[in-house]
């Protein structure tokens, strides 16, 4: 069975489109960390932290221990890490399960890569929704132009080709 840790972006970046819901008939159990949770709470992402409460995402808490063992794996030559708690914990999880990483982050990603994990973000997850037939092209083509139109606080950073690209050809069918 796969497994999928979730960060805080892509909970976001779903929850904005309207696409939470369709993401867990996929059929990946999904795990994110508590650090994720308490960060969809400050930004106020209830239709997220109701999947979260309604088990279709499974919180998992990493005990103190843990993070400060993950921390010091995950140090430069510097003395620091780079990556926030919050991230730290999607890589330490991903890592102990054996789980691909769902994220946006550009770190998260350098980081996940360098330790060979599978890593996606959003638009991984919309090719998935629309090829498993959950998503109608011209719907996904829709809400990733209304994701990109975001500004201000709620602006989402996705790469803007990559966008441009996959509405050009969900609009074709």
């Amino acid at each position: 069975m796969k497994i999928a840790v979730k960060d805080a972006n892509v909970f976001i970046d779903l929850e904005a489109m309207g696409l939470l819901d369709l993401w867990f008939q996929v059929g990946i159990t999904t795990l994110t960390s508590s650090f994720v949770v308490m960060e969809l709470e400050d930004g106020g992402h209830e239709n997220a932290l109701a999947c979260i409460r309604a088990g279709q995402a499974v919180e998992t808490t990493i005990s103190g221990e843990e993070m400060a063992g993950a921390f010091a794996e995950f140090q430069d030559a510097h003395g620091k890490a780079g990556l926030s708690e919050t991230d730290l914990s999607v890589i330490y999880l991903a890592i102990r399960e054996d789980a691909m990483v769902l994220s946006g982050d550009r770190l998260l990603r350098v980081t996940a890569q360098a330790r060979h994990l599978e890593i996606h973000g959003t638009l991984w997850i919309m090719d998935k929704l629309v090829t498993e037939g959950l998503l109608h092209p011209s719907v996904a083509a829709d809400r990733l132009e209304a994701l990109m139109r975001r500004s201000g606080s709620e602006q989402r950073f996705l790469p803007k080709a990559d966008c441009e690209s996959r509405i050009s050809r969900w609009r074709r069918g």
